[in-house]
């Protein structure tokens, strides 16, 4: 099975590199013909006493039992008419319905979008209502059967809600399904019981499933194409859905299996090892994913028992850890997550002192310069060096110019006799790009950001912000065009960097830098989350201001980075 990243995450840390590295390149080192610019599962102990007291809190926070609902003598555990269930928590709003027993709604009530509360079962692209989702014997009726419902929630939503409901098949077995929902909590319990009230020994295999459904078509901002995803043998696992011929069964140590996109998930755990991970599509090519659970045989007035834990909500790291099972694998931070995930807890910590993120950014990007300031500014001294050097350097170059062997050696004296490295300016700015990757994966992975306000009229910043609309159609772009006012005081702002950079080397290569890198920037940022842009933004006025700061202490002119010398 082929291993594939997220699509969607991929292009943005692609864009993220491909931006470093073109920052780099502009920052580091035009006195040379360059432009300045500016796993394993982590181990789990807890003390006795810990987990002493994280029972007595479970045992605190089990439901309190309801009325059961009786069932005559000699009658089918099976339900008698249609009807829908409702649990309700502070952060939740969950809808069951009988004809299969499955979920039809999941609302998170601390997420708003324009048609309501954002729904992980969500609507089909015809603005149906999904498939409902659920679990079932294997070759049995209960996919579509009515259940009975044996125990109805609490009507108090500060109490844990728990819902019982049983269907029996033909064969003779009953399929008990048990939902708890726990106040303050995405992550609920589910236990399944496969009870034989048949004459014989009878073999059932349980599947359970989540999808199709999973927010389509409930929004028309920023919604990512759900994916399927699993933690199998400690390994992240994605298969390619658009190459799915069939119905793919990974077998293994399932940690987890789940859809996700950007912001939200739905993950399925497996309380004991034995199933495994199934992934299809349905006629309409939207994700399915389960449990497949292996045959067991049951004797007369046996039973087999199943638990397992259900995620649904926002990719919150803290709230995904502390459901455990590797969940917050989920959010995939890249190639340099070990420090994409403290910038996040960073970025959290700072907003609930600020109360917004708008700010928090620009509060962490500040602290990010002041922490590298050094290394910047011994960047800079090296530039400076570098381009006071250009003069002397291109006189070796007229002097030895059918000799380039010569040319070489005699540069790398004059280096060598003024003390200066040529990698002086180049090496300080590599090491932070792992940094700016890192700060750059959390930006785009933060559920937080999602539809959080700056200012002005910066109302989300998970996605790009809109100026204005062009009210007429344009050439080659079309009707409907966004003007975007981030990416453009973002390439103003690289504009003048530039301007006021020292360059070295031939003049017109200069002008044409000094023109094309901000409209290169411009584009490459133009549909990115305006959070990110944002961060950028702040990166490079940081940045002007210490350009300013040495070019008054060296008597540099503004327009330096024309490739003109200050006197």
């Amino acid at each position: 099975m082929t291993q594939l990243p997220d699509p969607d995450r991929g292009d943005m840390e692609r864009r993220a590199i491909l931006a470093a590295a073109l920052a780099v390149i502009v920052l580091l080192a035009y006195q040379a013909f360059f432009a300045p610019a500016p796993p394993p599962s982590e181990p789990k102990t807890e003390p006795k006493k810990e987990a002493v007291q994280e029972k007595r809190a479970a045992k605190a926070l089990a439901p309190e039992p309801q009325a059961r609902t009786p069932r005559l003598p000699g009658t089918p555990r099976r339900g008698e008419r249609e009807e829908a269930i409702t649990l309700e928590t502070d952060l939740l709003k969950v809808v069951l319905i009988n004809r299969g027993g499955g979920i039809t709604s999941w609302q998170l009530k601390k997420y708003q979008e324009q048609s309501g509360f954002v729904d992980l079962v969500g609507l089909l692209p015809d603005r149906s209502p999904a498939t409902p989702i659920g679990a079932w014997v294997e070759g049995g009726e209960g996919r579509q059967g009515l259940y009975r419902i044996v125990e109805r929630p609490a009507p108090d939503p500060t109490k844990p809600q728990r819902v019982v409901m049983e269907f029996q098949e033909a064969s003779g077995i009953v399929l008990e399904k048990t939902l708890v929902l726990h106040p303050g909590r995405y992550l609920a319990d589910v236990e399944l019981r496969l009870i034989n009230v048949g004459g014989g020994t009878t073999r059932g295999a349980l599947r359970v499933e989540w999808g199709p459904g999973f927010r389509l078509g409930t929004s028309d901002r920023g919604v990512d194409t759900p994916i399927p995803a699993a933690w199998i043998d400690g390994k992240l696992v994605k298969p390619d859905l658009g190459k799915l011929e069939q119905e793919l069964v990974q077998p293994g140590t399932v940690s987890w299996t789940a859809i996700e996109d950007r912001y939200f998930a739905v993950a399925l755990m497996p309380g004991e090892a034995g199933p495994s991970s199934v992934v299809r599509k349905d006629a309409e090519g939207r994700p399915v994913v389960g449990l497949v659970y292996p045959p067991v045989k049951i004797p007369p007035g046996g039973e087999a028992g199943f638990a397992l834990k259900l995620f649904a909500g926002p990719k919150e790291i803290e709230r995904l850890r502390e459901a455990g099972h590797d969940l917050q694998k989920l959010v995939d931070l890249g190639w340099f997550d070990f420090l994409a995930r403290p910038a996040l807890y960073f970025l959290r910590f700072i907003h609930d002192f600020t109360g917004n993120y708008g700010v928090a950014i620009i509060i962490i990007t500040i602290l990010q310069k002041i922490a590298f300031y050094p290394l910047t500014q011994k960047s800079h001294k090296s530039m400076q060096a570098m381009q006071a050097m250009q003069p002397k350097i291109q006189a070796i170059k007229e002097r030895y110019k059918n000799n380039p062997q010569k040319v070489n050696q005699e540069t790398m004296e004059l280096y060598k006799r003024h003390g200066v490295n040529p990698m002086g300016g180049c090496l300080p700015m590599l090491i932070q790009i792992p940094i700016f990757i890192a700060l750059y994966n959390a930006l785009a992975s933060s559920v937080e950001l999602w539809r959080a306000p700056f200012a002005l009229w910066i109302d989300d910043l998970s996605v790009a912000d809109t100026l204005f609309v062009v009210p007429f159609a344009i050439p080659y772009v079309g009707e409907a065009f966004a003007v975007r006012g981030l990416p453009v005081i973002m390439g103003i702002s690289m504009f003048i960097q530039q301007k006021m950079s020292p360059m070295g080397g031939d003049p017109r290569q200069a002008q044409m830098m000094l023109y094309i890198m901000p409209v290169m920037f411009t584009f490459i940022f133009w549909g990115m989350p305006s959070g990110l842009v944002l961060y950028w933004l702040v990166n490079n006025v940081l940045q002007i201001g210490h350009q300013y700061r040495m070019n008054r202490g060296l008597g540099l002119s503004v327009g330096a980075g024309a490739g003109k010398e200050g006197r």
